[in-house]
């Protein structure tokens, strides 16, 4: 049977087992980890993610996080010197590519050199606040790791991986709150310039979509 530990609804048992009736929940991480599972899934606080991996990993699981898999360089360095002790695997699933067919046709694409190498790339992430579903954590800088370690995580993967990229330079970060005084936490804007020995590339997102649209984001 699937065990699942439950953070996100642990004031609202019923919510949670409403939700997903066929797992197990568990309210200890101990007791989670010690139920022999083989891989834990993460998507807790995204500051969080990077310790509750390294805990995973320590006990003999191979990890999946949501994105961003970290918030911060000291935290990236705890995860690259867990995996060479454990031997375990830790990975990011970044949904904008591994979950959309636009994406999964453009890897076959490039893979193919039906396009060509790929010198460029434009990423764009336009994306709506939906300020009355979100989080208190959603609005803390130090919790949610900005804009640019947030939605720009998904263009800089693809980036690397479209271009066959393993590193990049970057040459331009800006992050900032146009639109959102009251929320002195949240960056509202955001865009990186990239650079790797085989590619450029140029990121924009945004919390700006407007409610009435009907999908979560916009391209130009």
């Amino acid at each position: 049977m699937p065990r699942f530990l439950d953070r996100r609804h642990a004031t609202d048992p019923a919510r949670f087992v409403k939700r997903f009736p066929d797992l197990h929940r568990y309210t200890r991480l101990d007791d989670a980890l010690e139920a022999g599972a083989d891989l834990a899934l993460i998507a807790a606080v995204p500051a969080e993610r990077a310790a509750l991996a390294v805990r995973a990993m320590q006990g003999g699981l191979d990890v999946m996080c949501d994105k961003p898999g970290c918030t911060t360089l000291a935290q990236l360095e705890s995860l690259r010197s867990t995996v060479a002790q454990t031997g375990r695997i830790w990975s990011v699933n970044f949904s904008e590519r591994f979950e959309t067919p636009v994406s999964t046709l453009a890897s076959e694409l490039v893979a193919a050199g039906e396009i060509g190498r790929v010198v460029q790339t434009v990423g764009l992430g336009p994306h709506r606040l939906n300020r009355a579903t979100r989080p208190d954590w959603f609005f803390q800088r130090d919790r949610y790791g900005g804009i640019l370690t947030d939605i720009a995580s998904h263009q800089i993967d693809q980036f690397l991986h479209y271009t066959g990229s393993d590193a990049a330079e970057i040459t331009l970060a800006h992050a900032t709150n146009h639109a959102n005084p009251g929320d002195p936490g949240l960056q509202d804007f955001g865009e990186i310039g990239l650079r790797s020995a085989k590619a450029s590339g140029y990121i924009r997102v945004d919390w700006y979509t407007p409610d009435a649209l009907p999908t979560w984001g916009t391209a130009v």
